[in-house]
């Protein structure tokens, strides 16, 4: 796994055990992980969730309407569809700036709805 000093650039193939950088000297818990191919992969396990949760809700959507559901738990459910959506596109529009990417954390591994962190 290559990892990106935030502060030079530089790329290295693991991350310094001292978080210290070997090329400007500069220490940092903030280092990057440069890995597209890795990224990409976590972007389309994303996408596929956020397709998975959208079905779902508009599922609960449809019976809620046709059965005249006055369940509020039923209807408050069907809000997952606004961060779903909004993960969904921003997971697209990612994946097609493959030229700008420089990196990303840790975060960026999880999924919106395990605390918020794909976001």
């Amino acid at each position: 796994m290559k990892v990106l000093c935030p502060g030079c650039g530089y790329i290295a193939d693991k991350l310094p055990p001292t978080h210290k950088c070997p090329k400007c000297g500069e220490f940092s818990i903030d280092w990057l992980i440069y890995d597209w191919e890795s990224f990409a992969l976590i972007n389309r396990q994303h996408i596929k969730y956020n397709l998975i949760i959208i079905g779902i809700v508009l599922i609960n959507l449809l019976a809620a309407v046709t059965l005249k559901s006055t369940d509020a738990f039923q209807w408050l459910f069907n809000l997952l569809f606004i961060p779903a959506m909004i993960s969904l596109l921003y997971c697209r529009r990612q994946l097609g700036r493959k030229s700008e990417y420089k990196g990303h954390k840790g975060g960026a591994m999880l999924p919106w709805f395990i605390g918020f962190g794909g976001l």
